[in-house]
């Protein structure tokens, strides 16, 4: 268990240094109340599902522009290296989205909760968010 625990958390750390190493961002934003995507640090109009994550996020490019995403889904990953927390929602099928941030605030693999943050996409299935806020879904994350 312990190994497949750090193979994940490996698998994560690499497509973070991967998007941060030169991965492209997303350039458009789709219009509308209803997109999980906002400006930076604004509120989106709703928060995406892991399982309609890959239709709400498919062909979203945002060039140089910081675009968030607002995602709410199920903690596969919780992991603090010292200075950042990574903390991983969704399953395969779906895009997984790994969310950087500053601290885990006790939260564990099982919980359900909501992150948003600046858009990355280094491949089609998986989604960066950085930097990133987490919060339970009961609570607004900007």
């Amino acid at each position: 268990m312990k190994a497949a625990r750090r193979k994940h958390v490996l698998a994560f750390l690499v497509l973070g240094a991967a998007f941060a190493a030169g991965g492209q961002g997303a350039a458009g934003q789709p219009d509308g109340a209803k997109s999980p995507f906002a400006d930076a640090d604004m509120k989106s109009g709703t928060q995406a599902r892991c399982e309609n994550l890959r239709d709400l996020t498919q062909g979203v490019e945002t060039g140089a522009k910081r675009v968030d995403l607002s995602v709410v889904g199920r903690l596969t990953l919780v992991h603090f290296d010292g200075t950042l927390a990574y903390l991983g929602l969704c399953a395969a099928p779906n895009p997984q989205v790994l969310c950087v941030t500053y601290a885990t605030n006790g939260l564990k693999v099982g919980d359900v909760v909501a992150v948003a943050g600046g858009y990355g996409r280094p491949d089609a299935d998986h989604i960066v968010l950085d930097p990133c806020l987490a919060s339970p879904p009961d609570r607004a994350v900007p």
